[in-house]
């Protein structure tokens, strides 16, 4: 099937050479070196990243965060029910709307918050080493052109593909399935 796409149009880019795909291994590649140092604290790259935005404004609200992190509102809850339970956030009601939640670090919350920032920078520093001012600057523009891109088409109201509806997918044929043996189980004495 991939090969007919390719054959009917080559310019059609593979998986692998998409925009979506290579940021989506960057972000995957990212976590995983992330991640080596999160586990003795029982982290993951989104907690550590809450930390770290913690630490620049001292104190945020939920929706704040919600929309800083550009996850979802269930995601970010567990995010803070789990940093919380480790002492390591504050959660209180706001005084001035009772239905908004203000989240602040606690004294390890900070320390914790501190190593996460380190490694967030030297991941950075390595990420760019070799590369010229110029190039940077070119690749941050570049990404933040499709982070604008992308967010006008979050925010776009008709359908940018037309999905077939799950009713309307092929079914394959009816095909024969073959019995599996199955070994009978040893029974110990």
């Amino acid at each position: 099937m991939v090969d007919k796409l390719k054959a009917q149009d080559s310019s059609v880019p593979a998986l692998a050479s998409r925009v979506s795909f290579i940021v989506h291994t960057l972000n995957s590649r990212i976590a995983m070196v992330g991640n080596r140092h999160f586990r003795a604290h029982d982290l993951n790259h989104y907690s550590a990243r809450i930390l770290v935005l913690l630490l620049e404004h001292e104190e945020l609200r939920t929706g704040e965060l919600v929309d800083l992190m550009v996850l979802p509102q269930s995601t970010i809850s567990s995010q803070l029910q789990g940093l919380h339970a480790k002492r390591l956030v504050r959660r209180r009601r706001s005084r001035k709307d009772n239905r908004s939640v203000i989240v602040t670090l606690t004294p390890p919350g900070l320390e914790l918050a501190r190593d996460c920032n380190g490694l967030s920078l030297r991941v950075h520093e390595a990420v760019l080493e070799g590369v010229s001012a110029r190039e940077a600057k070119a690749g941050f523009a570049f990404m933040n052109k499709i982070n604008t891109r992308l967010l006008a088409l979050q925010q776009q109201t008709e359908q940018l593909y037309p999905f077939h509806d799950p009713d309307q997918l092929r079914q394959p044929a009816a095909m024969p399935i073959a019995p599996v043996a199955v070994r009978p189980r040893r029974v110990k004495p």
